[in-house]
């Protein structure tokens, strides 16, 4: 099952998202920062990413124990906190229409979501995968933190607005 809060984050990203002009959305508050576009498609990377990596997680018929210690996921929502993302993950700074960004988050989610349901609840509950900052994560967990990351980056793109509305 999907974490409530990853549904209504994500309910917040749109709800964001229509809200702001195209060319503000591909504008650049600062040299070297990540447009608003750019971190939307950094999310449909993201959540791309982990679809796969929990699809063969899922496929191991004799998966392998976690090699390292747990950390609180929910430090993710720490701002103060900043990891780069892996270069498979950094988005392209090209201009993106909302329409583009929409249709593959769209998309990567309701693969997320098929994914999720086909698989058992004992399995979710019990089965990890581990988090290259976090640790081993349940599959139930990874269903939560993609909420958190992506809450993470909507304070981001909030951010971001705010920093432009400065120069507009």
């Amino acid at each position: 099952m999907i974490h409530p809060n990853t549904i209504k984050v994500r309910e917040d990203i749109w709800n964001f998202a229509n809200a702001i002009d195209e060319n503000v959305m591909n504008e650049h508050s600062q040299p070297n920062k990540w447009t608003i576009a750019q971190v939307l498609e950094h999310l449909y990377l993201m959540e791309t990413a982990i679809t796969a990596r929990l699809r063969m997680k899922v496929a191991e018929h004799n998966p392998a124990p976690s090699s390292m210690p747990s950390t609180p996921f929910h430090l993710t929502l720490d701002r103060n906190r900043h990891t780069p993302a892996p270069a498979a993950l950094v988005p392209a700074d090209k201009h993106c229409t909302l329409i583009e960004l929409q249709t593959r988050l769209i998309r990567s989610r309701e693969l997320f979501v098929e994914l999720i349901e086909s698989i058992d609840p004992v399995m979710l509950e019990n089965r990890t995968m581990d988090h290259p900052i976090f640790g081993p994560l349940t599959l139930q967990e990874w269903t939560e933190f993609i909420g958190l990351h992506e809450q993470r980056h909507l304070e981001q793109m909030k951010e971001i607005e705010a920093e432009l509305s400065q120069y507009h």
